[in-house]
């Protein structure tokens, strides 16, 4: 994927759907031929399924999916809808389950909302696992986790602290209220302070529905409001982009601090400009990865808890946390020191 360059004023009034349409368009349209009918009997087949196709974060993971595919003798296919559409992303599943596809790894926009569709592709032979966001524990089998939750809910309020210190007002700001990874990280964020900086107040959480221009204006109004505010937990790549919008239109750089979920290619520009510190992440490429190389398992039948890891091609041995839960690792830190070794 091409770098992030220095974000015209239009974009702030675009969504990424919008800004990507045509690349996930694209790739929708190379893959339509998945809903149409079954797997060769000589390949197998894989749905790997996204939030939505059109956020670069996805794309680098369909890459790491492809990658292990092609290691694996796997077919994997890319579908999910353009944007954030729980019932988009249900309808998806449900034509993927009626095509029979072999295999379904996905990543739930909604936790419940998805798990019927799921639980009818397993009672139909079709293995299931999610990465990055879970469905509920009885509608897949295995679950991918990026990274703990305690761990990056730990290294935001840590770099938090370090930036603002440890006591005053500040705002939260997530892309959803029912997304299960979100729901997790700001649990986690809170948790975190609540035993190592009793003194910081979380004084309000906001929605930004995973959208730039939505995510700024909430942020805008609030510190307009709340000039006190000494820094903005950021629960999803996307609120990273419009908190860091809204401090710099408010000339608050430096002034208040930002730590929360950030993607290199999306805040490159802030990190430079100073706005951004330290964003936490994972490498999406190596979740993709890593999710095809459980799938493979899954359908050789050589998953098993019981060992305490799965293969993982060029990641090597990765551990269950739980009977049903492998962990990818830890969480990285990008800052301007290194940024720049990241092109996702």
């Amino acid at each position: 994927m091409p770098h992030d360059q220095r974000r015209p004023s239009g974009l702030l009034h675009l969504t990424r759907r919008q800004a990507m349409t045509g690349l996930g368009g694209g790739l929708l349209a190379g893959t339509s031929g998945l809903l149409s009918g079954r797997a060769s009997a000589a390949t197998q087949t894989v749905a790997f399924v996204p939030k939505f196709t059109s956020d670069p974060y996805f794309v680098s993971a369909n890459q790491g999916a492809q990658e292990a595919g092609k290691e694996l003798g796997l077919s994997v296919q890319y579908n999910g809808p353009v944007d954030a559409n729980v019932a988009g992303q249900v309808d998806i599943v449900d034509r993927l389950v009626r095509s029979r596809v072999d295999a379904i790894s996905i990543c739930a926009l909604d936790p419940t909302a998805l798990a019927p569709s799921l639980m009818r592709a397993q009672q139909k032979g079709i293995k299931v696992n999610t990465w990055d966001a879970d469905v509920k524990s009885d509608a897949r089998q295995v679950f991918l986790n990026q990274a703990s939750y305690d761990a990056i809910g730990e290294t935001i309020a840590d770099i938090m602290a370090k930036g603002a210190g440890p006591s005053g007002d500040f705002l939260m700001v997530t892309g959803s209220l029912t997304a299960s990874n979100m729901l997790a990280w700001m649990k986690a964020i809170k948790d975190t302070v609540a035993k190592k900086y009793p003194d910081m107040h979380i004084k309000a959480t906001l929605l930004g529905e995973q959208d730039i221009e939505k995510g700024k204006n909430v942020t805008l109004n609030y510190l307009r409001a709340n000039p006190d505010t000494k820094g903005v937990f950021t629960v999803d790549g996307i609120a990273d982009v419009s908190v860091a919008e809204a401090v710099k239109q408010l000339g608050l750089s430096g002034k208040i601090t930002i730590a929360g979920i950030g993607v290199p290619n999306s805040i490159r520009p802030y990190v430079k400009d100073g706005i951004i510190k330290d964003a936490v992440l994972w490498s999406p490429v190596d979740i993709g990865y890593a999710a095809i190389c459980i799938t493979r398992a899954q359908l050789d039948g050589t998953l098993d808890p019981a060992k305490g890891m799965v293969k993982a091609g060029r990641l090597g041995d990765l551990k269950f946390t739980a009977k049903d839960e492998i962990l990818l690792g830890p969480p990285l830190v990008f800052s301007k020191d290194n940024i720049d070794k990241y092109n996702f």
